[in-house]
């Protein structure tokens, strides 16, 4: 008679043990309610001809065109206008993302780049990479 109770016992445990980690094996809903991590958008909204002010040392030129191109997804080249008295300004390639699709922007050895969406603002500041290199600032809106 122990013996029968003992295998009711052990019958009984390991019931429920297996019904316990049938129910801790399930997912609730609530474990996908964590928003995934973003991966980026595209870098495409800031490619484009601005116009603005572009400082050089202490001289600021107005109505400046710069050009922004796309070199990769994770890369935009910023080069003003040729023939003009600022396109002295050294060419830079930046990195750029756009992680929330809200603004594209980046910063590297070569300087800096930011772009706002919504209102077209794009901000440019070069660092001086060589003995040659003319850095420079940039403030302008998307034309």
């Amino acid at each position: 008679m122990n013996v029968n109770k003992i295998q009711r016992l052990i019958s009984s445990f390991m019931a429920m043990v297996l019904i316990g980690s049938i129910f801790l094996s399930c997912k609730s809903s609530d474990d996908n309610d964590v928003p995934a991590p973003t991966t980026g958008q595209n870098i495409d909204p800031i490619v484009g001809t601005f116009k603005g002010t572009i400082k050089i040392g202490v001289q600021d030129y107005y109505n400046a065109i710069v050009m922004v191109s796309k070199v990769d997804n994770s890369h935009v080249k910023v080069q003003p206008k040729s023939g003009e008295v600022y396109s002295v300004a050294t060419p830079k390639i930046l990195t750029a993302v756009n992680p929330v699709g809200v603004g594209v922007g980046g910063d590297d050895p070569e300087g800096s780049i930011n772009y706002l969406i919504s209102t077209k603002a794009l901000q440019i500041s070069t660092k001086k990479t060589s003995a040659t290199d003319v850095e420079f600032y940039y403030e302008g809106t998307k034309q």
